[in-house]
This record gives C-alpha cells, sequence and structure tokens, in this order.
C-alpha cells in the first residue's frame, strides 16, 4: 500500500500545528466556488434591502433564508425554497393555538417550550427533507423570542405573519437569482466536480507517461483535494433529487474517487522519476479515465465503461490507483446487468417518505433531542430568570448551531467559537461600532452587508468541515444586524445579541462536550461496522422467497446501510479536529477506514443482481443466470463480512485485536463448476466477472481488517 508521506507528517502533528495548513487548503479556490458566493451575495444583499426598504421586522429570517437555501441545482433550489415557506407557514397557524393555550400560565409556557424544542431537535434529526426540517427549527425558535410574553396576542400574531413574509421573500428572490444564473450558465456542480478531479488525474498521469515531472498547479489542486476530501460532493449527492440507484452509484464513485485522490496525491509527493514500465502503465490508465469521465458525462453511467479496457500490468506505485479506477468501472458497468424491471425495487416510496426508516425506533435520536433540549432550555432559564429577553438569542444560537451535521462535537465547538467571534463581534459589533455610525443610505449599508454576507460565503463554500464556521459567522452577523429594519447604532443591543450567541454556544459545549460527549474517530469504527453488518444481512436476503414485506424490510436495511456510509464520512472528516495522545492512532484508524469503506461500497453496488435473487416481483423479468447463482456463495459473502464486523467490535469493547489469517475461500466458490458459479451463468460475459470481483473484493477487505489493528500506527 502507497503511503502519503504528508498524511504520515500530518499524523504527527497536533492539532494546533495541523490546523494553519488545514485552512490555507481548505480556504484555496476551487472552480465554481466564486459562482456559487456570487449568487450567495446578491441573493442575500437583495434579500435584506427589501426588508429594510418595506420595513419587515425579523428580518434576518429572510436573509438567513435566501443564505442557506439549496444552491445544487434549479429544481433543488425551488423545492427547498417551497418546503422552508411551507415549514413556516404551517407553524404560524399551530404557534397561536398552542400560545392560547400555554403561554399565559409560566409554568405551562415553559413547558410549551420544553416541548417545542424537543420536537425541532428531533424533527431536524428524523426528516428525510432538509430544508423542511431546517425551516421547521428556525421558525420554532424565533417565534419562541416572539411568544416570549403572552400578549398582547394580537402583536404577536402580526410579528409571527411578518416572519412567513421575510421567509417568503428569502426563498423567493434566491429562486430568481438562481434562476437569472442558470439561465447564462447550466452547470451541474456535481459533475463538474466529479470530472475535475478525475481531469487533474488524468493530466499527472499522462506527465507520468510523458516522462515529465508533474506540473506544479497539478500537484497544488491533488493536496488540497486531499485535504478538504470529497465532503461537499456527498452533500450534493444527498440534496440532489435524483433516483435511489442513481444517487447510490454517484455514493461509490465519489468515494472511490476520494481514494483515488488520496493515492494520487501520495505518488506526487513522492517527487522521484518512473521507469519504463511505469509510464506505460500511466498511459493506459490515463485513457481509461478519460473514458471513466465520458461515461459520468454521457447519463447512461454504463456504456463507456463497460468497454474500458483494462490495464495488464501496472508497477508498485500506480496499483492501488488502478485498482480504484477499475471498481469505477465495475459500479459504472452495474447498470447492465440489472433488467429494467429489477430497478422496481430501487424506486420504491422512500423518496416520498417523510421521516427516515428508523425515526421512531432508533434511540439515538431521542437522546440528540433531549441534549439539545436541555442546553436550550438552560439558556431559556437564564435569560428567563434574568429577565434579560436581548439575550434571547441563545436558543436559536443552539438551534442553528445543530443545522450543520459535521461529526464530533469538539470539531463543532471549534467551528462555534471561531464563526461567532468572526460574526458576531469581528463583523457583527466591529461594524456598529466604526462603519454603521458614518453610513447614512441604503447603499452603504448594502457594501457593508455584501462584505460581512461574501467572507461568510466564502468561509461556507468550504469542505462541510469547515463550512460550518461561515454558516455561523452569517448567523451571528444577521441576529445583530438584521432582526431589526432599521440601522441600529444601539451597542447594548449588539452586545445582547452576542452575548446571546456566546450563551448558546456555551450551553451547548456543556451538554454535546461534556455529558454527551463521543469520539469521532470511536463513532467512525462503530458506524463501518454496523454497515458492514447490514451489506452481510441484505446478502442473505437473497435466500428468502420475496413478497411485500420482505422487499420493504430490505429497502429499510439498504437505507439503514447508505445512512452509515454517510455517517463513517462524516466522523472520519471529525477525527483530525481532535487532539490528546491518542490522535495518530486515530488518524491511522482514519486512514483505514476510508480505504476499507470504497471498498465496502463497491461491494454494495456489485451485490444488487443477487440482492433481487428470490423476491416474487417482477419474477418474469429476472434473468435465469440470477437466479441460478449457488446460495452457499452468498452465505459465504455474508459470514465474511460479519467475521469484519465482530473483528472490529470485538477492538472497541476490549481494546485489543487477535491478529489471524484468513483463507480465500470465495475465491474458489467465485469460480465456473460443481462448487462455485452454475455453468449455465458462465454463458453470460458480464455476471461471472462480476461476481469473480465481488468474491475477491471481500476477500481482501476480510484479510486486511483481521491482519493488524483498527488503531495500529
Amino acid at each position: 500500500m502507497t503511503v502519503n508521506p504528508e498524511k504520515a507528517q500530518a499524523n504527527e502533528q497536533t492539532l494546533w500545528q495541523w490546523l494553519p495548513e488545514f485552512f490555507r487548503h481548505e480556504l484555496a479556490p476551487y472552480p465554481g466556488r466564486w459562482s456559487l458566493v456570487t449568487r450567495m451575495v446578491i441573493a442575500a444583499t437583495l434579500s435584506m434591502m427589501v426588508i429594510v426598504t418595506f420595513r419587515i421586522p425579523y428580518g434576518a429570517i429572510g436573509v438567513n433564508c435566501a443564505f442557506i437555501l439549496s444552491r445544487e441545482n434549479l429544481t433543488s433550489t425551488a423545492k427547498s425554497g417551497f418546503y422552508f415557506v411551507l415549514a413556516f407557514a404551517a407553524w404560524a397557524v399551530l404557534t397561536p393555538i398552542g400560545a392560547r393555550m400555554f403561554a399565559s400560565i409560566p409554568i405551562t409556557h415553559f413547558l410549551w417550550e420544553g416541548v417545542t424544542v424537543l420536537l425541532c431537535f428531533f424533527l431536524l434529526k428524523t426528516l428525510t427533507n432538509f430544508p423542511l426540517s431546517a425551516g421547521v427549527v428556525v421558525v420554532a425558535t424565533a417565534t419562541m423570542a416572539i411568544w416570549y410574553l403572552p400578549g398582547p396576542a394580537e402583536l404577536n400574531v402580526e410579528l409571527t405573519l411578518w416572519q412567513i413574509l421575510a421567509t417568503s421573500i428569502g426563498a423567493l428572490i434566491t429562486f430568481l437569482v438562481e434562476l437569472v444564473f442558470h439561465y447564462f450558465s447550466s452547470q451541474d456542480p456535481l459533475l463538474d466536480g466529479i470530472d475535475d478531479r478525475l481531469r487533474v488525474i488524468e493530466v499527472m498521469l499522462h506527465d507520468y507517461g510523458k516522462e515529465a515531472s508533474v506540473a506544479s498547479s497539478v500537484v497544488k489542486l491533488l493536496t488540497q483535494y486531499a485535504v478538504t476530501g470529497t465532503g461537499m460532493l456527498r452533500q450534493q449527492i444527498a440534496r440532489n433529487h435524483c433516483d435511489a440507484l442513481t444517487r447510490m452509484k454517484m455514493s461509490a464513485l465519489v468515494s472511490l474517487l476520494s481514494r483515488s485522490i488520496d493515492v494520487s496525491a501520495a505518488l506526487v509527493s513522492t517527487g522521484g522519476e518512473i521507469d519504463l514500465s511505469a509510464r506505460e502503465g500511466a498511459e493506459k490508465l490515463a485513457s481509461r479515465i478519460s473514458e471513466v469521465r465520458k461515461a459520468i458525462r454521457s447519463g447512461s453511467l454504463s456504456s463507456s465503461a463497460r468497454k474500458a479496457p483494462q490495464t495488464d500490468y501496472v508497477p508498485t506505485l500506480l496499483c492501488e490507483l488502478n485498482v480504484a479506477v477499475g471498481l469505477m468501472e465495475s459500479v459504472l458497468a452495474t447498470n447492465s446487468a440489472l433488467d429494467p424491471g429489477l430497478v422496481s425495487l430501487d424506486e420504491a416510496g422512500a423518496e416520498k417518505r417523510i421521516f427516515v426508516e428508523d425515526a421512531f425506533t432508533n434511540p439515538e435520536y431521542l437522546k440528540y433531542a433531549l441534549a439539545g433540549t436541555a442546553a436550550s432550555m438552560l439558556c431559556y432559564v437564564i435569560y428567563v430568570g434574568l429577565h434579560w429577553p436581548g439575550i434571547s438569542t441563545a436558543v436559536t444560537t443552539c438551534v442553528l448551531t445543530a443545522l450543520s451535521d459535521v461529526g464530533s462535537s469538539r470539531q463543532k465547538q471549534i467551528l462555534r467559537i471561531a464563526g461567532a467571534a468572526i460574526g458576531g463581534f469581528a463583523l457583527g459589533l466591529g461594524s456598529q461600532m466604526f462603519v454603521l455610525p458614518y453610513i447614512d443610505s441604503i447603499v452603504g449599508l448594502a457594501m457593508l452587508f455584501a462584505f460581512a454576507t461574501g467572507v461568510s460565503a466564502y468561509v461556507a463554500t468550504s469542505s462541510p468541515k469547515l463550512s460550518y464556521a461561515g454558516l455561523q459567522m452569517a448567523f451571528a452577523f444577521y441576529l445583530i444586524n438584521v432582526t431589526d429594519f432599521s440601522i441600529s447604532l444601539d451597542l447594548t443591543i449588539a452586545r445582547d445579541r452576542a452575548l446571546g450567541v456566546l450563551l448558546g454556544i456555551g450551553a451547548m459545549w456543556l451538554v454535546f462536550e461534556r455529558l454527551y460527549s463521543r469520539s469521532a474517530s470511536v463513532e467512525m469504527v462503530a458506524h463501518f461496522a454496523r454497515a458492514t453488518r447490514l451489506v452481510a444481512r441484505l446478502t442473505r436476503s437473497t435466500e428468502r422467497e420475496g413478497n411485500q414485506a420482505e422487499i420493504n424490510r430490505i429497502w429499510a436495511v439498504r437505507n439503514g446501510v447508505s445512512a452509515l456510509f454517510l455517517s463513517v464520512n462524516v466522523e472520519s472528516d471529525a477525527v483530525p479536529f481532535e487532539g490528546g495522545p491518542q490522535r495518530r492512532s486515530h488518524l491511522a484508524a482514519r486512514e483505514r477506514i476510508r480505504r476499507w469503506l470504497s471498498t465496502l461500497r463497491t461491494v454494495y453496488i456489485l451485490e444488487l443482481p443477487l440482492l433481487h435473487v428470490g423476491l416474487n416481483t417482477a419474477k418474469t423479468v429476472i434473468p435465469t443466470r440470477f437466479q441460478e447463482i449457488d446460495i452457499s456463495f452468498c452465505d459465504a459473502i455474508s459470514a465474511s463480512l460479519n467475521r469484519i464486523a465482530d473483528c472490529l467490535e470485538h477492538q472497541l469493547d476490549r481494546s485489543n485485536h487477535e491478529s489471524s489469517h484468513q483463507e480465500k475461500a470465495l475465491g474458489s466458490l467465485a469460480q465456473p463448476g460443481p462448487q462455485g458459479i452454475p455453468v449455465a451463468s458462465t454463458r453470460v460475459d458480464d455476471v461471472a466477472p462480476s461476481v469473480r470481483l465481488l468474491a475477491k473484493l471481500v476477500d481482501e477487505l476480510e484479510s486486511d481488517v483481521l491482519k493488524e489493528p483498527v488503531f495500529a500506527t
């Protein structure tokens, strides 16, 4: 396996030594970044100007809406805006009813506020639609501040309705801005991001093939992509409105792409020359990557990749990259192995599901909601007990800080404090002391607002490891300067709102860091083990006779696998933010898990044809070759994956590892003959190679996991 010297050096660094290099790569420009920042600034600034011009109170809600709405594509933006306004409208109808029943008596008011916050945190984790959940929690906390006093009820209702208007303004302006940009430049950030990374790898391989040194610009891009990762691409996949099969395939491609970037960064970091055979292998590999790029761009995701020639020989330095590209080709060719009738399983009603599959069975959601409620109600008790409504932004801060699904609490706390300090004190209070006293027109206010939004948006367009700080900067600035419809020079108001933001951050730190703390590295390994066990369950599902209940169960398991894959990536992004004496071992575990995750994702994709065997649905369209696959092969895969999960969970429970050597038994079962693949199946050219590749991947994954501890340095 290739070792990246930069990563090895990073493993030796402490958290505070690593952070400056991390910020340098995160804040470097990338293709499309300035376009996205420009759109965010224009939408937020125009929303602010309309809100100030028409004197709409609590306008920060509308500007926040314009800042956080999805911008992956035009359809996504339109749906996000609609759901955001819908959430506000629904809550505006329910809030006066609840306030009428509970707001007049202090004890019932307290219980009403607590139940409201609990519901917000729970919905934030369990609703499948992110814009809808974001809209619910934002409007809930905003209306809690309005209904701080029980009366007059007419004024409270009026202010709640003003919030709906502000939200609608932000959503409409954002959609119009995206519509104009889409008309002049119709781009797909997801495909562009994947294509640009593959292009950089292809250019590197062409340079190696020509016996030329790799261009410094290519080295810089590879290093930047290796540090920032593919979190933004994963986020775009999650929010894109595409069918389940395409989303699953794109997730696997992005995981393999992440591994390819890491290996490529390791290759260029060596700085040495390669021999003649390596140059020939690099040229062939570059041609295959070019075919993969064409296949992804074509939309069919199969035709070009199926015809891609396999490289006969690739030297040691390029072996791992060759494997990753080969797995990309296998994933892209999976469509051709599925009959159209089988895709119906992937098009079940999951897209129409309101809650996630395990919303009411997974205790983690309730634990998270209770922890968030404890932090929010602590803030509520403090500002009500002190009779200091000016710091009521603390409750809003608690919920807003939960909008971003970054990994560990340590990572969140660093980004929260940095974002609040820059947005609330440097930009918020700083502007009120040194800039706003000299502004006497909306043009000057717009320029100041655009500058603050631009800084926040640039940080927010980083990878998910850092983007959370940009959101926090924008929220803090807006809560201080855009809550009222006039330019406020009263530093007392700004001070109270800034202190409210700090109080919310402090409460979240107390609960999540001290009372609900967890290690990102341990969570990462645990999620990977659970995902491996669920993939094993899917393999054994091929043994059962299918019915609607079984199909629903399989779909639930597949949703669980996808959620765990995302959780592994999220936690792995958070591991570098953890310090302490175990930092080296945690970073080593992160590298192993990321490599194993790419393999497991490919195994998951290759299992799709096997998954449909034995199901009653679409029985007439299931090819004979799938029906004849030996069940013992599925048993062997499931047993191997369960051994992997057992090994990892054993290390987490007992903190030790028993090294063992596992014979590659799956390889013999995947060969044609009486003990392996039925002879009838070998007549189909595109099935037997996929089954053999599946066996090879599971064998190699098990061998790699069992040979050494996951936390070994």
